[in-house]
This record gives structure tokens, sequence and C-alpha cells, in this order.
């Protein structure tokens, strides 16, 4: 039997062999803080309601703000959707996601919900009510809609004897596996307080809004705590918010639109926790819409 005496630099050499043991580590205890992050940006629908997505190709219009900057926020904005592998509408599309730069967004909000009632039509009161949460610079909601998994607009029959009305979801093809019904953001608007706006780089407002439009969830009102580095401090009081999406961002947006579509907001908080775990090469490559 033979017996090897390592050298003390053939030792430290060995030990380091096995540092990605502690990088596993320490990317399972980031996970954990990903996750409850997720958890408490991610905003519950109504009713119970599977998580909105969008499924209809991205198609903005940008307004109160420099034309040629705004050209640049909305195509930084497709480049990040396309790098998700989400579809992007071509020239001349009908707009489904509206970003203004306005004076007061609040005010703008109440104004909107006295003079287009409709636009608000799909959102529960709590729903309405949030959106003044958060930072308060920016104020967005999303015009949504419970389809069939299909993308079919669910029917609304009539019974000729008792005037009652119900819905009824006819498909294709049934199955206990997937979901019957998915909830489809039809719309979105954002709206921008532009005193605060200013001085954001083109890339932060951009990457800020792609994360909003794509997602429901909430931005922070104030920096601290133990989360991670995201893009939703951009306003945050204290904050030294980061340039673009983070690392963070981007695993929550791919674990997001990785879920079934009828997914509820509790599966939110274990799928960003596996892309976390994923590692580096789980996030999108973000100059893939450029290639």
């Amino acid at each position: 039997m033979a017996f090897v005496c390592m050298s003390p630099a053939a030792a430290q050499q060995n030990v380091e062999a096995e540092a990605p043991i502690v990088v596993t580590g320490e990317r399972a205890e980031q996970a954990e803080r990903a996750a409850d992050q997720a958890r408490a940006i991610t905003l519950r629908p109504s009713a119970d309601h599977p998580l909105p997505r969008r499924y209809a190709p991205l198609c903005l219009e940008l307004f109160g703000i420099d034309a040629d900057y705004g050209a640049a926020i909305a195509d930084r904005i497709r480049d990040n959707a396309r790098a998700l592998d989400l579809d992007v509408a071509g020239a001349n599309c009908q707009a489904n996601v509206w970003i203004g730069f306005v004076r007061d967004s609040k005010a703008a909000v109440e104004r909107l919900r006295r003079e287009e009632p409709e636009l608000f039509a799909s959102l529960k009161s709590f729903e309405i009510d949030r959106i003044f949460r958060g930072s308060g610079k920016a104020q967005l909601w999303n015009v949504t809609e419970i389809r069939n998994r299909d993308g079919r607009p669910i029917s609304v029959v009539v019974d000729g004897a008792t005037g009652t009305e119900y819905k009824t979801n006819a498909l294709y093809q049934a199955g206990r596996l997937t979901s019957p019904i998915r909830n489809d953001i039809n719309g979105t608007i954002l709206l921008f307080d532009a005193g605060h706006a200013a001085g954001r780089s083109v890339q932060q407002l951009a990457d800020y809004a792609t994360f909003r439009i794509l997602a429901p969830v909430q931005d922070f009102a104030e920096a601290g705590g133990e989360g991670m580095e995201t893009i939703l401090t951009l306003f945050a009081t204290g904050a030294t918010p980061p340039d673009g999406l983070t690392d963070f961002d981007w695993a929550y947006l791919a674990a997001y639109y990785r879920l079934d579509r009828g997914a509820k907001a509790s599966a939110v908080h274990d799928a960003v926790k596996r892309s976390i775990l994923d590692g580096p090469g789980q996030r999108p490559n973000a100059n893939a819409a450029k290639q």
C-alpha cells in the first residue's frame, strides 16, 4: 500500500479545487432570498384566477416624451421581450401597452377613472387601490380577461326560461393536467411622473417598464432589507438603483413565462428559486434579439 504525503501547496490546491461546493451553498442561500423577494412583489389576481400574462404580440405607444428618447426606450423594451422569447408586433400595430410621462401620475389616474371608466372595468376595488402603492412615482394597471386555454373568449349563455346568465368554456380537447382557462393581459397603462423620471437613463426607464408591463409586480417604496438587487428600486427612497435589469429580474421574468398558463401566484416563489439555482446559464440572452 502506498502512502502519499501532500505538500502544503498541493493541499491548498486541493482545497481550492473544492471551491464550487462553497459557491453552490451561496447560490442556495441566494435562491432562498430571491424566492422570498418574488413572493413579496408578486400581485395576486382576484378570485384565485391564474396569473395574468401577455399572449398577444407586444405593441408599444409612448407619449409625453421627446420622440427620439421615447423611441430608444421602446426599442430597449422590445429587445428585452425578444430575449425572453416573447412576441413583438411589427410596424403599424395596434397598441396594447401605453407608456406616458405626465406631471402628476396619481392625478392622471384619477382623471382617467372619471373620464374613461372602461379602462378600469376589469379591476376589482382592491386592484385599483394598489395602483397607488409602492414608490408612487409610476402608476400601472392591466386590463385583463379570462379566456379558455386556447385563447378563445369564454361564451356567456342566457337561460331562456329564467333569464340567468352563465359562462361556458368549450374546449377542443379537455384534460386534467392543464388548466382550462388562462388570464390574458389585453392592455397595460404605465404612467411615469415626468419630474421623477428626469435624470434616469433610457436603459433604467426601459428596463423598469419591461419588468412591470410583463408581470404583475409592485415596485419598492424604500431601500433596505435583505432583498436582492432589482430595477424595481428605481424610485425607492434611499436606494442606489442598478443600471438595468438585474440577475434577479431576469430570473423572475424567465421563470414567470415558463410557468403553466394556469399557474397561480403561489407558484412564482418556487419557480424563481429554481431559476436562480439553475445558475447564470438560465439567464436569457439579452443580446440575442440584436443579432
